[in-house]
């Protein structure tokens, strides 16, 4: 009786090992062949046996569909925007550089360089011209031997000036007369009063006509001032003589030249 107990025992547990070997290899195969979403089933039913802690950590590490953060997103976004936003600023800037060198988007009062401003001050001054040539249509004209400075030397240039009292058209003649000399700010130096005594003229002029003086230098600072005598001597008889003074004040002695004693036209001998 022993011994048969001996043998059901161990043919039974024989019978449950070679039964229970079939069934394992049948699981991993099954589990190889389960779909996609049973596994993901059978992954959150196994979270749910586990404690609560390591089922947070699971799902923190394993769970696809966890949502993006909200300010990963809202950096993507504004990168997003600043790359459209530079290569569309590039891009045009490009377009608009390469169209305005083939002059198709340039417009005609746009300076860019030293040649279109040379252009445009002829235009202009082509401009000035005719319209004061149209605004003196049968007005008096009087033609004014200007002597201005160019290059180290004396110059003579006749000018067309509306017909006006003698100390208007002095004042029209000098004005002139600076431009041509490029006197250096010529635009700023006035001629304040002009009056006639006799044979000699006063030309009261503003304070920015000493540093003209001086930045022009000796030499063509006394070529301006002859010019000067010589333009009024020819043009404006009886004036043979020029005194000049400075904010209606004798100038200061010294400087470049000295305006203070009386320039005058040497005589000419016959």
């Amino acid at each position: 009786m022993p011994v048969r107990r001996v043998r059901s025992v161990s043919s039974s547990a024989s019978s449950t090992s070679s039964t229970e070997t079939p069934s394992v290899i049948s699981e991993r195969e099954q589990r190889v062949r389960v779909p996609t979403h049973r596994r993901r089933q059978a992954r959150q039913e196994a979270m749910r046996r586990q404690p609560a802690r390591q089922r947070a950590n699971y799902e923190e590490d394993y769970d696809d569909n966890k949502p993006t953060p909200l300010l990963f997103k809202i950096l993507m976004c504004i990168g997003l925007i600043l790359l459209f936003f530079v290569s569309g600023y590039l891009g045009a800037s490009w377009i608009v550089d390469f169209f305005s060198k083939k002059l198709l988007l340039k417009p005609e009062d746009r300076i860019e360089n030293q040649e279109d401003l040379s252009r445009f001050q002829d235009s202009e001054h082509q401009r000035v011209t005719q319209d004061a040539l149209r605004a003196s249509e049968g007005v008096p004209q009087v033609v004014i031997n200007l002597y201005h400075v160019r290059d180290d030397s004396i110059a003579e240039t006749q000018k067309n000036f509306i017909s006006r009292t003698p100390e208007d058209n002095i004042r029209d003649a000098l004005t002139e007369l600076l431009s041509l000399s490029e006197v250096p700010n010529a635009e700023k130096i006035k001629l304040l009063h002009v009056f006639r005594d006799d044979d000699t003229a006063f030309l009261d002029m503003s304070g920015q006509f000493i540093p003209a003086l001086d930045a022009m230098g000796q030499r063509k600072s006394q070529l301006l001032l002859t010019g000067i005598v010589r333009t009024l001597q020819e043009n404006f008889s009886p004036v043979s003589q020029v005194r000049f003074l400075i904010d209606s004040k004798p100038p200061k002695s010294g400087g470049t030249v000295e305006l203070g004693r009386v320039w005058r036209m040497p005589k000419k001998t016959s």
